[in-house]
């Protein structure tokens, strides 16, 4: 149900600059931060499932049964602050072997950064089938801004998953977390791709997404995590169907919890002005060895 929020007149002021202009940034997310302010989860996910439909399954052919993932998370980019996630894109596109990238969401930073961050053209405008793949964070629908993120990444909930010629290797689930919930829809297609590809033999299944699992601290304040009767049913359901992993981001610390045999991993920020991170990569073969890389 949509709500309609009123803002203090400080904020609206501030609201009123937030705009893209030629010499300066755009960061003010204070009204974005009570309310996305643009279509439901429901909305996004039908969207993307229609998007889904138009280009069929992915299915990416490794060459080999170890492969390695680069992932990183909460860029935050603005068009002066992307030197983070320049190396982490420079570095993964100049890596040799088979190879894939997630990011795990809050690529941009306020309203306006899509279309004049200088990082984003290395991202964006590339199709779901290619082999950097994006999560949808909070940051990148403030301000009604999910038609513009659509029109570079197109879907926000999908799956992929690798092979090595005939043989499966690893499922990857991507989930639209950007509000802090799954809401009905998106719970239900989960379930239903759990039951149905937890049968077809894959060595690992791996959930990424944005909004972590377990609020450890409160950096994030009432953004943290999702609500404690959907996180008990998410974390039923990851169990049940014998999930390995679950990579997200948003608290922008590095933590790991292991709750009923799944490892909640939540990774590093990426963003230029916070120190002390890193991003990581994952040697993908009978067991995953994970290492971690500093800006």
């Amino acid at each position: 149900m949509k709500k309609q929020y009123f803002l203090s007149l400080t904020t609206g002021i501030l609201f009123l600059f937030a705009g893209c202009g030629k010499n300066e940034d755009t960061t003010l997310d204070m009204a974005g931060m009570f309310s996305p302010n643009g279509p439901t989860i429901a909305e996004r996910f039908a969207q993307s499932m229609q998007y889904n439909e138009s280009v069929g399954e992915i299915h990416l052919n490794m060459g080999a049964d170890n492969y390695t993932v680069y992932a990183c998370s909460d860029s935050h980019i603005t068009r002066k602050q992307h030197a983070h996630l320049d190396m982490f894109v420079n570095t993964y596109e100049a890596a040799p072997g088979p190879k894939l990238a997630l990011h795990l969401g809050d690529l941009i930073d306020a309203q306006n950064n899509f279309p004049c961050a200088d990082s984003v053209l290395h991202v964006g405008g590339r199709a779901i089938d290619d082999t950097l793949f994006i999560a949808v964070g909070n940051h990148d629908v403030y301000f009604k801004q999910w038609d513009i993120y659509r029109s570079y990444f197109k879907t926000s909930v999908y799956w992929f998953d690798t092979n090595n010629g005939d043989k499966k290797l690893d499922l990857f689930i991507c989930l639209d977390t950007a509000e802090g919930t799954l809401g009905p829809d998106q719970m239900n297609w989960l379930k239903s791709l759990l039951a149905e590809k937890s049968r077809e033999g894959y060595r690992r299944i791996i959930v990424f997404t944005h909004t972590h699992m377990w609020k450890l601290d409160g950096s994030q304040g009432h953004t943290s995590n999702m609500a404690i009767e959907e996180t008990y049913e998410l974390t039923t359901l990851l169990a049940r169907y014998g999930v390995e992993f679950m990579w997200s981001g948003h608290q922008h610390s590095r933590q790991s919890v292991i709750f009923k045999g799944v490892n909640y991993l939540v990774l590093d920020a990426c963003k230029d002005t916070e120190t002390g991170l890193s991003y990581m990569t994952v040697d993908m073969g009978e067991n995953a060895i994970f290492h971690y890389h500093e800006f």
